[in-house]
């Protein structure tokens, strides 16, 4: 099967905030899908905190930019619970995770990003980087050093502390062998640490990349903050999220 034909799952954990959803899958539409909606698939779980208004609004959004949709309305909002619905319901070999408040900056040519995973059978995902890229093929943040690859992506020299929720196509294969082990009461990204060892002899057995190029701009942007700002809620100031909590 050529990449251009292979399905994409994208899995999404949402709110009731039906403005800030539409403006991410606005942007998915046009900088992902690009026409190819028969290719994708939408899984989406949606906990029923946020605006007042009736799950089902968010489900109408999403169906004005999907053909095949599987959803969940969660009987209480549970962010562990919601990844795990979510993941559990995927078919795909690739599958696309966001959550309902990030913009994708600019058009994405994913069948480069799966050839990318194909060459790399160690390499779990390709994550979309939210900061400017400097301009040298290696340079460090607070948790990683990392080293530029010339087929486009920059891979992570350590395993520990990498892989998060931000934006990211992950293979399934990843996906399959992290379930079984995920719980219900810690942060899913914290879940992927070296603190959490239930979770190490998955982890440490595969690689970390985020896909961009020196000098890129941001390729994705969180538009979360302002929806707080202007609401009652917030997160836990704890530092493990597991779900908005009101003011």
């Amino acid at each position: 099967m050529k990449n251009s034909s292979k399905l994409i799952d994208i899995t999404m954990v949402a709110v009731l905030r039906p403005e800030l959803i539409r403006q991410t899958l606005t942007s998915i539409n046009t900088n992902i899908i690009k026409g190819e909606k028969e290719r994708y698939r939408l899984i989406i779980n949606i906990d029923p905190i946020g605006e007042k208004i009736k799950p089902m609004k968010i489900v109408k959004e999403a169906s004005q930019f999907f053909d095949n949709i599987t959803y969940n309305i969660a009987k209480s909002p549970s962010f562990p619970k919601a990844v795990k619905w979510v993941w559990k319901q995927v078919e795909a070999d690739y599958v696309f995770h966001i959550e309902d408040d990030w913009l994708i900056n600019r058009k994405i040519d994913v069948d480069n990003m799966i050839n990318i995973l194909d060459k790399y059978p160690k390499l779990s995902s390709l994550r979309l980087y939210k900061y400017k890229t400097p301009k040298r093929k290696k340079f460090s943040t607070f948790k990683c050093h990392w080293i530029y690859n010339e087929d486009g992506f920059y891979l992570a020299k350590d395993w520990k502390k990498i892989f998060g929720l931000n934006p990211i196509l992950i293979k399934k294969k990843f996906i399959e062998q992290a379930l079984p082990r995920m719980v219900d009461h810690v942060n899913p990204e914290k879940q992927f640490r070296d603190t959490q060892q239930y979770m190490v002899p998955i982890i440490k057995n595969w690689q970390y990349a985020i896909y961009t190029n020196p000098g890129d701009s941001p390729l994705v942007s969180d538009i979360g903050r302002k929806w707080i700002n202007q609401t009652k809620f917030h997160k836990p100031k704890t530092g493990t999220f597991l779900t908005w909590e009101r003011n």
